[in-house]
């Protein structure tokens, strides 16, 4: 039996019990004996249709206590909040099943008004990360139209637009795929392939990255095939090593350390660059870019992303760093 039911049902009782003595002390007051001891049934009558009247008036004003008026107050607060307000609070002043209602309503007000406050900052941050390669193709493309600069100059200025415009375009698409993997409670991990041929793959097509800066990858991966998500794990692990690539000084070896066990993937990926210390606790924070990362072209999104779809696939991502060493350590469940 809930608790509201309970609370019924002794306010029942109660009225009953009150409202059924009330009539006989009047009775015993004004005539020396109770109701029908005298067999004259006209005040009985009468006292009766005081008792009912009596009843259904302190039964409403109970219940109007303990339901209508909570119910009234939590249909006010959602007709408030459906028109935009989300500062109103309802008041929790019991504990039944009414006041667990209003508990979980007051939550999820304050939910809505995060995430409010989060779609303000992304709308206010999107603007700006597209704003700068923008300006940027606009203003070097303005001068490529001048004709007095030399055909270094265009050269030049034409690197610079087609790099903001590939910028641009990596931004778009990882925007895309964030919205995308938000929009769903649950992620389909019903695909089955090869996890170490899905990296091996990934090291060919960004060969030309890492010769240009004459890496090497020491790569220990053991061939077994899961069930995940494919496609989204591609997206992981491509930023990860393109984030390697990108971060690991000429020269140098990036060690990739992959293992299934027990129903659980762990990929170790390390490479000799260095994250700052204060900048590990917002390495993966949507638009963030570390002050030595800023002439890298970087977009502030991809380890976001990342960071997003292992969560999404019940898994966690966690990076430790020191002066000349990075290693980024994914987990997640797969089935086999």
């Amino acid at each position: 039996m809930s608790k509201v039911t309970i609370k019924v049902f002794f306010t029942t009782m109660l009225v009953i019990f009150i409202t059924s003595l009330i009539p006989n002390i009047i009775a015993y007051i004004s005539t020396g004996s109770f109701l029908g001891e005298h067999g004259n049934d006209r005040p009985y009558f009468f006292m009766f249709v005081l008792s009912v009247f009596m009843m259904i008036v302190v039964f409403n004003f109970i219940m109007n206590r303990i339901i209508y008026k909570r119910i009234n107050k939590l249909n006010y607060a959602t007709k408030e909040v459906m028109n935009g307000n989300y500062d109103i609070k309802i008041d929790e002043d019991s504990n039944d099943e009414i006041t667990e209602v209003i508990r979980n309503f007051n939550i999820m007000i304050k939910e809505l008004k995060a995430n409010e406050y989060q779609n303000k900052e992304f709308i206010r941050n999107i603007s700006h990360e597209l704003k700068t390669p923008l300006s940027a193709i606009k203003g070097y493309s303005d001068l490529i139209l001048e004709a007095n600069i030399s055909k270094e100059e265009q050269v030049e200025y034409a690197t610079i637009i087609s790099n903001e415009s590939s910028r641009l375009t990596e931004l778009s698409k990882n925007m895309l795929l964030i919205s995308m993997i938000d929009s769903k409670m649950i992620l389909p991990v019903t695909d089955k392939f090869n996890v170490s041929e899905q990296i091996r793959n990934i090291i060919q097509f960004t060969q030309l990255s890492w010769e240009e800066k004459n890496l090497e990858f020491d790569l220990e991966l053991h061939d077994e095939v899961v069930y995940s998500n494919k496609e989204l794990l591609y997206q992981v692990w491509l930023n990860l090593i393109s984030n390697s690539i990108k971060f690991s000084p000429e020269n140098s070896t990036i060690k990739l350390d992959l293992s299934i066990n027990d129903n659980r993937m762990s990929l170790v990926i390390n490479n000799d660059g260095t994250i700052m210390s204060e900048d590990i606790d917002r390495i993966f924070d949507l638009f963030y870019i570390p002050e030595e990362s800023r002439s890298s072209n970087s977009s502030g999104v991809g380890l976001a992303l990342v960071k997003n779809i292992v969560g999404k696939l019940n898994g966690d991502i966690k990076v430790e760093s020191s002066k000349g060493n990075t290693t980024f350590i994914v987990n997640l469940p797969v089935s086999l």
